[in-house]
């Protein structure tokens, strides 16, 4: 069994049994900006949706935040300019070390006021919540949300679309359907935005599941009162588009539409000043040139990737600081390694 480990795998186990994290974390061996990301929090019993959005139990991001606490400075979006300063005024300094950490969320999930929300304040942590417009206005299934829901409620065994969408029928077990359902999400990914109603569409017919009604969305998102209550407690808020396309599918005029009406929804709810985005996937084919000038166009400072890494400062690229994605499978051995060693276990 521990032949099919990989490298990474074997070396967090060997800092675990010998107790290597824990002289890590008490002598810090690297400088620089850890972001994480979360989806959800909490845990989808018995959900039709798709449950690898959920990243932790509330008792389990309690105690990931209590250990960000310990050794990093958890900043939000305010403080990320004087850390990139002083992060790249450290240089090659070994002797300082210098470690921020942002914790950061995507979508608008209603959990994150009601469980991410007060663990966060409990600790006196800042969160960063980006969050898609489109989804808070007009309550929906997101697209990928709704792919997980028709799967699920379907009782076809079978799932045949046209050739174009994929390229053999997909078997319907009775297990949970996770595999066919990350087929027709990586089938998803690649799709421009006028072609993506038709996928759902055909997915619909094809299981005899149909569109999800309205109510499947009931309670999923926050509120626009529950963001305001947050950014008076003092978390951060940043866009996530409004309707989360993959950015680099649309066309030039429709990346800065995007962009440009999810930040000023934002603002005027706020009535702050909204200079960041989360790139919705966020995998390094999910932005592109015409992104960096949509988002230079329409006034932001940053923007995140979600594909793995950590920045040391000097590497800083202001429209694709990286992110690891914090997921349910993450234990808290796999956390501490990724703060501790964030160069070797902090990718995707």
């Amino acid at each position: 069994m521990a032949g099919r480990l990989n490298k990474r795998e074997l070396f967090r186990r060997t800092l675990a049994v010998t107790g290597g994290i824990k002289a890590l974390e008490a002598i810090p061996v690297w400088s620089g900006l850890l972001v994480l990301n979360y989806h959800r929090i909490g845990t989808p019993t018995n959900s039709r949706l798709d449950e690898a959005l959920w990243s932790a139990t509330q008792d389990d991001f309690d105690q990931q935040v209590r250990l960000l606490k310990d050794g990093f400075e958890v900043i939000g979006l305010s403080e990320l300019p004087e850390a990139i300063r002083d992060l790249q005024a450290a240089g090659r300094q070994l002797w300082k070390s210098s470690r921020f950490a942002m914790i950061t969320f995507d979508d608008g999930y209603v959990d994150n006021y009601e469980l991410a929300y007060p663990v966060l304040r409990t600790n006196d942590a800042t969160g960063v919540f980006f969050v898609a417009t489109g989804f808070i206005d007009e309550p929906r299934l997101a697209w990928w949300d709704e792919i997980a829901w028709m799967i699920r409620s379907s009782k076809r065994d079978t799932l045949r679309l046209a050739e174009n969408w994929l390229d053999e029928p997909l078997k319907l077990d009775r297990s949970d359907r996770r595999q066919v359902i990350n087929q027709l999400l990586r089938a998803c990914y690649r799709l421009d935005g006028c072609r993506t109603k038709q996928f759902l569409d055909g997915i619909a017919e094809e299981t005899g599941s149909g569109r999800a009604p309205k109510e499947a969305a009931n309670e999923q998102w926050m509120t626009w009162d529950m963001i305001r209550e947050m950014s008076a407690g003092g978390m951060d808020f940043g866009a996530h588009t409004v309707t989360h396309p993959i950015l680099a599918n649309l066309t030039a005029e429709e990346q800065g539409m995007e962009v440009c009406e999810s930040r000023l929804r934002i603002e005027k709810q706020l009535d702050r000043p909204i200079t960041s985005l989360s790139y919705p996937v966020g995998k390094r084919e999910s932005f592109n040139d015409e992104t960096r000038a949509a988002l230079s166009k329409h006034g932001f400072d940053w923007a995140f990737s979600y594909y793995g890494g950590h920045s040391s400062g000097a590497d800083i690229d202001r429209f694709d600081i990286p992110r690891v994605a914090i997921e349910s499978d993450v234990s808290m051995a796999d956390f501490r390694s990724c703060c501790a060693l964030p160069h070797v276990f902090a990718r995707h």
